[in-house]
C-alpha cells in the first residue's frame, strides 16, 4: 500500500478479510450515492432547441408553379411534372437553408435552372422566378410560427351592401351594390388566397388592373369608415384574401 496515492472516500463501507499465508485485502464497497456525490463527470451535453419546420412536396410544387406563372416561364404544370424527383429533393434542401431567403434563392437558381422542360427564353427568367418563390416561402415559414391565439373583429355585410361593425351607426362603409367593391368583398369571404386573374374573372371586373384598383380603395374606406387596419392582404405570388384578423358575416 506504500508509495500509492490515497484517495479519500466518504460513506463507503469498508470490509476486511483476513486470511493465512496472505496479506490484508481490502475491499471496499462505496454506496451508489457515495459514487455520484465524490465524483462528478462533466458528461453533459449543450443541446440547441430547434423549431421544426414542415415543407410539403406539394406546398413545394404549388410555390414553383406560381412563381413560374409570375416570373413569364411558361408550361409550369408540366415541368413540375417533368421533374417531381428533383422537386422532392429540392423540398429537403430547402428547409436544410435554414429558411434564409438569401439562401433559398440561390439554392433555386441552381436547381430550377436544371430542370427538365425549360427552354432557353425561359432561363431567362430564372434569376425572377427565384426571387419571387424564395420570398413566397420564407413568407409560408414565417406564418408556421407559433403564434398567440388571433383575436377576430367581427364585420358584417348587409343585403344593402353596407359594410359594418358595432355599432353601426358609428362604423359602416356604404360600399353600394352595383360596385365591383362588393363584388369582391363577397368573393373573398371564408376563402385563402385567390389569384387576381380568378377574382376578375368571377366578379366580372374589367382587368386584374382594375381588381387591384379596388382593393386599395376597399382598404382605404376600411382604415376611414371602420377604423381598422388593412382588410384585404396581397402577396404577390397568390393574390388577395381577406385579413385573418377580421371575420365578415352576410347579414
Amino acid at each position: 500500500m506504500e508509495g500509492r496515492k490515497r484517495v479519500p472516500f466518504t460513506k463507503f463501507q469498508l470490509e476486511v478479510t483476513l486470511k493465512a499465508g496472505s496479506s490484508t485485502k481490502m475491499i471496499m464497497k462505496m454506496t451508489k450515492a457515495s459514487m455520484a456525490t465524490k465524483y462528478k463527470f462533466n458528461i453533459r451535453k449543450h443541446v440547441a432547441v430547434a423549431q421544426t419546420y414542415r415543407l410539403s412536396i406539394v406546398t413545394t410544387e404549388k410555390i414553383l408553379r406560381s412563381s413560374m406563372k409570375a416570373a413569364g416561364i411558361t408550361g409550369g404544370d408540366k415541368i413540375i411534372r417533368d421533374n417531381k424527383p428533383a422537386i422532392a429533393d429540392l423540398t429537403r434542401e430547402i428547409i436544410e437553408t435554414k429558411l434564409e431567403v438569401k439562401n433559398i434563392r440561390s439554392l433555386l437558381e441552381r436547381r430550377a435552372g436544371k430542370f427538365e422542360g425549360l427552354t432557353e427564353y425561359d432561363q431567362h427568367f430564372i434569376k425572377t422566378f427565384a426571387r419571387e418563390a424564395a420570398i413566397s416561402f420564407a413568407e409560408y415559414f414565417a406564418q408556421g410560427k407559433a403564434k398567440p391565439d388571433l383575436k377576430q373583429t367581427i364585420l358584417h355585410l348587409s343585403a344593402d351592401a353596407d359594410l359594418y361593425r358595432d355599432p353601426k351607426s358609428k362604423y359602416c362603409y356604404h360600399m353600394g351594390k352595383e360596385l365591383l367593391r362588393y363584388r369582391i368583398i363577397r368573393y373573398l369571404i371564408s376563402k385563402g388566397y385567390q389569384a387576381t386573374p380568378d377574382i376578375r374573372i368571377a366578379t366580372e371586373a374589367g382587368s386584374d388592373y382594375s381588381v387591384r384598383s379596388a382593393i386599395m380603395k376597399i382598404n382605404a374606406k376600411a382604415k376611414n369608415d371602420l377604423k381598422i387596419g388593412k382588410l384585404i392582404e396581397g402577396r404577390r405570388t397568390d393574390g388577395y384574401r381577406i385579413n385573418p384578423e377580421y371575420r365578415i358575416f352576410l347579414r
